[in-house]
């Protein structure tokens, strides 16, 4: 077992991320492999796991097909399970494999860990859940990438494991009407399954710790726009989510923390003007979604609280990170 240290300092400035001083970092490589990773990766697979040992498996074994014999990628596993145990023996059919465990459950935000212990050109985030389709998504994932040099993020399509459908809420636009089928440009993804330029990771900073789940793709896609990068969806390359319900809290107690979540991304990113009309709207929506069954106002006063200590946040985007919203036929208020 080859041993990555884990006090090495990220390439970004570390405002919104945890230290990793607790990580063990192990790689894993297949017998007859070589005794150290190659600095010329294309591809870094990443998943986060807490709470679902039962169909994580399912995951890395997808994974593994993907990957097959190819030398040009590499798998991460960060552990968020707050236990002692070491997972790192599901990683042994893979023939290049990292072991990240954290000790504690960091939420969504652990996908940083992940990436400051990948070596690939490309970072590729596949929920533990979500079973990675086709087996040469790697490769159309790098032709997408290839045809623009100025694109971040490649979202994959998401498709439910029992409908076989892709849920409006999991489409990456707020035009739900476009087709689930083709390939368009966007200025959101979905965060199940989305692979990104790790030139750009660099350049945009770390993904928030401001989320402990929900909702933060949005936040990271306004910073990733504003920074002048672009972003696309990619419906040949999809994700069957089984939306399994381990490790998550109770529904109610989700959708009020996503509630909170988007007004504070809205607060953080919105325009002055469109602030008003985007958080009624939304509390209205996910209200009404919930048939009633969230209070609006835990929400707002778990917004209140993180505004109270986070002070100066308010960083809006500006006329271009808008002009490219409306140029991808999205609409800047919502």
């Amino acid at each position: 077992m080859i041993t990555r240290s884990a006090s090495t300092s990220p390439p970004w400035p570390v405002r919104e991320m945890d230290t990793i001083s607790g990580s063990s970092l192990s790689s894993l490589p297949r017998a007859g492999a070589e005794d150290t990773a190659p600095e010329n990766l294309r591809f870094s697979v990443i998943t986060v796991t807490y709470g679902r040992d039962h169909i994580v498996q399912n995951a890395i074994d997808q994974i593994g097909a993907v990957i097959g014999d190819r030398r040009d990628a590499e798998f991460i596993l960060v552990d968020n399970n707050p236990d002692a145990v070491d997972r790192s023996a599901m990683l042994a059919a893979l023939p290049r494999a990292v072991y990240v465990k954290l000790g504690f459950n960091k939420g969504v935000a652990a996908r940083n860990d992940g990436a400051l212990a990948a070596k690939g050109e490309f970072l590729l985030f596949v929920d533990d859940d979500a079973l990675l389709n086709p087996l040469d998504a790697l490769d159309r994932l790098n032709g997408v990438f290839a045809a623009n040099p100025k694109l971040a993020i490649v979202s994959s399509r998401h498709v439910d494991a029992v409908s076989g459908e892709t849920p409006r809420a999991s489409f990456p636009h707020t035009d739900k009407s476009l087709p689930k089928n083709l390939p368009f440009k966007t200025f959101r993804f979905q965060g199940n399954g989305f692979a990104m330029r790790r030139s750009a990771f660099e350049a945009v900073g770390p993904m928030s710790s401001d989320y402990f789940y929900g909702l933060e793709e949005i936040d990271y896609a306004y910073r990733v726009v504003e920074a002048g990068f672009e972003l696309a969806y990619e419906p040949s390359v999809w994700v069957v989510e089984h939306n399994d319900p381990g490790g998550r809290r109770p529904h109610r107690d989700v959708e009020e923390m996503r509630l909170t979540n988007k007004m504070i991304i809205s607060w953080k990113y919105m325009p002055l003007r469109l602030l008003p009309l985007n958080v009624a709207l939304f509390s209205a929506y996910v209200f009404a979604l919930n048939r009633g069954r969230i209070n609006p106002a835990r929400s707002a006063w778990a917004f209140m609280r993180w505004a109270k200590q986070n002070p100066g946040r308010r960083t809006p985007i500006g006329p271009g990170a808008q002009a490219y919203i409306r140029a991808c036929g999205g609409q800047v208020w919502k």
